[in-house]
């Protein structure tokens, strides 16, 4: 957004130098011997006449002083005295009559040239010519001044800048202030002299030598005038700032130019003081001549005329400042600006851009809602506005970037609507979300509408690509293939001729055409072997080759696959379908290769990373560089370890762990003579060996490390059937782990540990954390299912019943998701809905995925169910089929002996006829009976369900 006013806003103040010469000293007594009488009288009136005239002199009266002045030369027979000479010379200059005032200073240096007053006296010498039009000369006699008075140095050194300036001789008036700078800032001249320099710099572009002036007189420049001048140099330097795109700087100079009502008060007070000066010449606050305070009241009156018709300079201030925010992407600070422009100033020119701005803020913010809000504003408010088609565009873009595609088709079609939109762009658009729902028919009528409307549209290629696409994907092969026949008619270099060509292709080869679509992808080959899509040509024909048993050219294909592949989706497959191939074949040291060549090249993709080092380690082991392989799965570990987000650690350290193991050997009979088998590592030297690969530097050594250290310390006491001292190791890590050192595989492992301990306080520690940190890994299903169990655990029902239901809907496709159902389950059967309950344990039991103890599980709840609605009769067959099926989880299976005799003792039917088969007894006996066969059994002995069942067949 480039602001297009540029103005000046305030007094550029010339040097303020002395307004009148300074008067002589008294003129000395000559100390010659005493004169006759006469003489007297001539000295003591001439004494006496000086002294008048000093008087006058004093007193602005220089007419009269100078009457006096002619009266002692006169007396003096016209002798050059010093003080005569200064008196005249300066009243003169004074009274602008700048040729006599030449006259006189110059007899002066001519006769006195190291006279008490020389320095004075050239000064006004120099501002004579220079005001009298003789500048050139005026400049060197006061660049004499300059170098040779440190006194008027600064005074001097201003009217040669301001001199040289108005000459346009940029560089010699920058020289001269650098001179008088040279002795730091310490006077208002020097201050002058500044600010003099650094709007010189600012005029020639050199904003850092400004800047750094600037940044030196901010901290004296208090007076009205000197903040009026110090107000346009800022605006000036921030305006170049702004044009040069140095935000931050432009930012810093804006900060310190004033509102209007200031600087207004501010330029008022300046014009007063002038008004004062100019009525009182030589007493007023500001220097100068008659001329000089003229000129200066004249340019300041013009630029108070100025200051005070701008009925936006406030809002070109608050642009400029909101202007500086946005390009440094400070957007809350540059809303607020904007804000004030568009509430306060209706009429500012740039007041659409302001809006505009609003909306790109606000949609960097992730305000959606309000962005939107801007854009239907803006719309009505700008329906000329320069901006207007991308606000359009933007309307809806906003709501399907923000994930709301019904939002954003809506609000393109709205769009079409609005005055000078691009109606084409919108409906491709509106068609783009319209497919991405996968809301195909409605996509399709639209893209056929806009080619339809626009003929020739710019969308054309792409629109009846995704006609021929939304065939596709409804598996409607007759409709595909004449649209992609369409396409390619109508577009014979269009972007997706291959694309089109592999589609078609991939139809007949879904037929069962294969040797017909070989021969259509052969061909694609042959004609675009570079195109974008050929890498999926690769794959398909690769696919081909592998059904006819053609293994060698199957596998030339996928690693073609692999090299030409644009996307992810085809690399991956490629890559899969090859290493399947050269795993096959043996072919490892390619099969390492290909993965070593993508590890290199896909430095950023950290979730394929870990996949890629675990191939390349196996190739290089089956390759017996067993070395090797360690040190790059060691490399891989130590710059990760102490980075408790990068889940992949972990399966490289047990990939490690499995190769630094060593491998249990057969003791086999000695051989006469033959060299002894080198001794096995113990358990110590190998967990050295492990511990020196993965410790990264100290540096780098963090909780995180030490955690993961220590597990794979205690996958490798697994490894080598050490499970006393695993276990231990995995204690140690579970009693002592922060949840903040942990990985999302070391936090669901620990807090699924410290929740069957009952820690439910680390457990919860952990699970929040995975759930805060690592929502998105393979983990957090964990966290979710845990935090549940925990709820359920402390007996709060319902929110246990709400924690597993969002477990179930978040992870659908979750390895926990048998957990979080049988959880919720559970917890529904302890809310007594048992309609509800028994739903899901029947979804359970005819899942034959979760084949095993949940199966047992599912039963033996069923059975529950029927008992706590006093069911007796029908709970027990769900009782039965568990521990006459499900012997081998003796848990479930204890429970169902128990919960089943006592189901028969509720049960308490009469005992059966005699004439009745044996088998039928009374349910009492069949109670008894069930125990004592569940008693007897000693894979149940150790269990606490053993102990009831004692107690109640002592009972019966």
């Amino acid at each position: 957004m480039r602001n297009a006013l540029c103005f000046a806003l305030v007094l550029a103040s010339g040097p303020q130098l002395i307004a009148q010469a300074p008067p002589p000293a008294a003129p000395a007594a000559p100390a010659a011997p005493a004169a006759p009488s006469g003489a007297l009288n001539i000295q003591q009136e001439t004494e006496a006449l000086m002294a008048e005239a000093m008087r006058l002199f004093q007193e602005a009266k220089y007419p009269e002083a100078l009457s006096k002045i002619d009266q002692v030369k006169k007396n003096l027979s016209n002798k050059p005295f010093a003080q005569v000479l200064f008196i005249e010379g300066a009243a003169y200059f004074n009274l602008n009559e700048y040729d006599k005032a030449i006259t006189a200073l110059e007899e002066y240096i001519k006769s006195f040239p190291e006279g008490e007053q020389i320095s004075p006296v050239k000064m006004a010498l120099g501002r004579s010519y220079i005001n009298k039009g003789d500048a050139d000369k005026g400049i060197t006699i006061l660049k004499e001044v300059v170098a040779q008075s440190p006194d008027l140095k600064s005074e001097a050194g201003l009217f040669v800048a301001e001199a040289l300036k108005k000459q346009d001789k940029v560089d010699e008036a920058l020289a001269v202030l650098k001179s008088v700078l040279e002795g730091g800032i310490r006077s208002s001249e020097a201050i002058q002299a500044a600010m003099m320099a650094a709007d010189l710099h600012v005029a020639k572009g050199e904003l850092d030598q400004a800047g750094e002036l600037m940044e030196k007189v901010k901290g004296f420049a208090t007076g009205g005038d000197n903040v009026a001048q110090m107000n346009n140099i800022y605006l000036r330097l921030g305006d170049q700032m702004l044009e040069k795109k140095s935000f931050r700087e432009a930012l810093g100079a804006y900060q310190f130019v004033r509102r209007k009502s200031e600087i207004t008060r501010l330029q008022k007070d300046v014009i007063a003081k002038i008004e004062q000066s100019l009525k009182s010449p030589g007493k007023g606050p500001i220097k100068g001549t008659k001329e000089e305070l003229e000129e200066k009241l004249k340019t300041n009156n013009g630029l108070l005329e100025e200051i005070e018709k701008r009925t936006d300079y406030d809002a070109s201030l608050y642009y400029r400042l909101g202007r500086c925010y946005f390009e440094m992407g400070r957007f809350w600070e540059s809303l607020l600006a904007f804000d004030v422009i568009v509430k306060e100033f209706k009429e500012f020119p740039q007041r659409d851009r302001c809006v505009f701005g609003m909306i790109i803020a606000n949609a960097q913010l992730k305000r959606v809602t309000s962005a939107r809000k801007l854009c239907e504003r803006y719309i009505n408010e700008f329906p000329d506005g320069a901006d207007l088609g991308t606000v359009s565009e933007m309307y809806g873009m906003l709501a399907y970037e923000n994930g709301k595609l019904q939002d954003a088709a809506d609000a393109f079609n709205k769009a079409e609507g609005f005055p000078k939109s691009d109606k084409e762009r919108l409906r491709f658009l509106r068609g783009n979300v319209l497919f991405e729902m996968q809301r195909f028919d409605d996509a399709r009528t639209t893209y056929e509408l806009l080619l339809n409307e626009f003929p020739e549209s710019a969308y054309k290629d792409d629109s009846l690509y995704r006609i021929a696409l939304i065939y596709f994907y409804q598996n409607d092969s007759i409709n595909t293939t004449k649209a992609l026949n369409n396409y390619m008619k109508e577009n014979p270099k269009g972007q997706f001729i291959v694309d089109a060509r592999y589609r078609l292709a991939f139809i007949k080869f879904q037929s069962r055409d294969i040797d017909n679509a070989m021969k259509d992808l052969e061909s694609i080959v042959k004609d675009a072997p570079n195109d974008p899509n050929i890498g999926q040509v690769h794959s398909l024909l690769g696919d081909g080759y592998n059904q006819k048993g053609d293994y060698d050219k199957a596998l030339e294909n996928f690693a073609a696959g692999v090299d030409k592949a644009k996307s992810e989706d085809v690399l991956s497959y490629a890559m899969d379908q090859a290493t399947d191939l050269y795993a096959g074949t043996g072919k490892w040291k390619e099969l390492g290769d290909m993965w070593q060549k993508y590890l290199n090249t896909h430095k950023d993709n950290e979730e394929q990373e870990l996949k890629a080092v675990l191939w390349i380690s196996r190739a290089r082991v089956k390759e017996n560089k067993l070395d090797e392989a360690k040190q790059l799965l060691a490399t891989a570990i130590k710059p990760k370890i102490g980075n408790a987000a990068n889940e992949q650690v972990e399966g490289l350290i047990q990939q490690l762990v499995s190769l630094v193991a060593p491998k249990r050997r057969r003791p086999a009979a000695p051989v006469e003579g033959a060299p002894a088998a080198p001794a096995e590592l113990t358990h110590e030297q190998v967990e050295k060996q492990l511990e020196e690969l993965i410790t990264p530097p100290e540096a780098g050594m963090n909780g995180t490390a030490q955690m993961r250290i220590l597990f794979a310390k205690a996958w490798l006491a697994k490894v080598m059937r050490e499970p006393v001292k695993a276990e231990k190791l995995f204690a140690v890590i579970i009693e002592v782990a922060k949840p903040e050192d942990l990985s999302p595989m070391l936090l669901a492992t620990v807090g699924d540990n410290a929740r069957t301990k009952g820690d439910l306080d680390k457990a919860a520690g952990c699970y929040n954390r995975l759930n805060e940190f690592y929502k998105d890994t393979e983990y957090a299903d964990g966290a979710a299912v845990g935090l549940a169990e925990i709820a359920y655990a402390k007996g709060e029902f319902d929110k246990a019943l709400e924690l597993f239901t969002t477990a179930i809907e978040g992870y659908a496709a979750s390895s926990r998701l048998l957990d979080a159902t049988l959880g919720k389950a559970k917890t529904l059967f302890k809310l007594k809905k048992y309609d509800d309950a028994k739903k899901l344990y029947v979804q359970i039991l005819n899942t034959k995925e979760w084949r095993g103890e949940a199966h047992a599980t599912s039963l033996f709840m069923q059975g529950e169910i029927e008992f706590a609605n006093q069911k007796w009769g029908e709970a027990i067959p769900y009782y039965q089929r568990v521990f006459i099926a499900h012997q081998k989880w003796k848990s479930v299976m204890a429970q169902s002996y128990l919960q089943c005799a006592r189901a028969f003792i509720k049960l308490n039917r009469p005992a059966a006829p005699t004439d009745m088969p044996p088998r039928q007894y009374a349910d009492r006996e069949a109670a008894k009976l069930l125990l004592i066969e569940m008693t007897k059994r000693q894979d149940l002995k150790d269990l606490p369900e053993m102990k009831q069942a004692e107690q109640e067949l002592t009972k019966l």
